[in-house]
């Protein structure tokens, strides 16, 4: 953690990619003791892929006076992403990180963090590509920090995300080659926000076909689930999904 404050102390003033998560948070609160308000500014791109429970943190932390800007997204627009291929999630964040590059100069900030962790770098994740060609620092995972040690330090700073699941963006939910529209992402985020409402945590609503979806869950959730069949049912059944099945294998929902 002193390695991350000396860090953040070399500079004059920074931007941060601003997702609403644990990572991001916990940069931000640091860089604003560090530097001050004035002299941090949290950019959010704003776009159909986004996950309710990073709108819903986001707002939170700029009603208590953190300095966030949001940046209007339009992935959609970006053929590849539309066309939803393999290396999707690098021409997405290509165009991210290039929009909050050209927000963050316009407001005199020169250079642009996110909150990429130590642990990050062990998934295949295109879009960390895209950062490292257009100069995105990572203060976290350059000073060693991993997600266990960004969890614990949020606790201790009393960030109310803390223990937030790891989330992604909603197009991870769509198998590769499927292509994606608003209707898609709009009917699994909205499963994905009923289920939060019925307590589930971490869980993912992986798209199969128009009318059919997975749902993986954490291991606590599978014991909430013979309970609750008939409310998941019907949320999902609302949104036209008639055939659910549940994933019996435990997999790390980081994407």
């Amino acid at each position: 953690m002193q390695k991350l404050t000396e860090y953040l102390a070399g500079f004059s003033s920074l931007a941060i990619a601003f997702s609403g998560g644990t990572d991001s948070a916990l940069l931000a609160h640091e860089a604003i003791q560090v530097l001050g308000k004035k002299h941090v500014l949290l950019l959010h791109g704003v776009s159909v892929l986004l996950p309710e429970c990073d709108r819903h943190f986001t707002c939170h932390f700029a009603g208590l006076g953190w300095p966030v800007q949001q940046v209007e997204l339009e992935p959609l627009s970006i053929p590849e992403v539309r066309a939803n291929v393999r290396e999707r999630c690098y021409f997405c964040k290509k165009a991210m990180y290039a929009a909050l590059l050209q927000a963050a100069g316009a407001a005199g900030f020169r250079d642009l963090a996110d909150g990429t962790n130590a642990d990050d770098t062990r998934d295949f994740r295109p879009g960390m590509h895209a950062a490292e060609e257009l100069g995105i620092l990572h203060p976290l995972l350059d000073c060693g920090l991993g997600k266990a040690a960004v969890r614990e330090l949020a606790r201790k700073r009393g960030l109310p995300n803390w223990d937030l699941p790891a989330s992604a963006c909603l197009a991870s939910r769509i198998p590769a080659g499927t292509p994606l529209d608003e209707e898609i992402l709009r009917r699994i985020g909205t499963a994905e926000n009923g289920l939060s409402e019925l307590g589930f945590r971490g869980h993912r609503v992986r798209y199969a076909d128009f009318r059919s979806v997975r749902l993986e869950l954490k291991e606590p959730d599978f014991a909430k689930l013979p309970d609750c069949r008939e409310k998941v049912l019907g949320i999902l059944g609302k949104l036209g999904f008639s055939r659910v099945t549940a994933d019996l294998k435990l997999r790390d929902t980081a994407q």
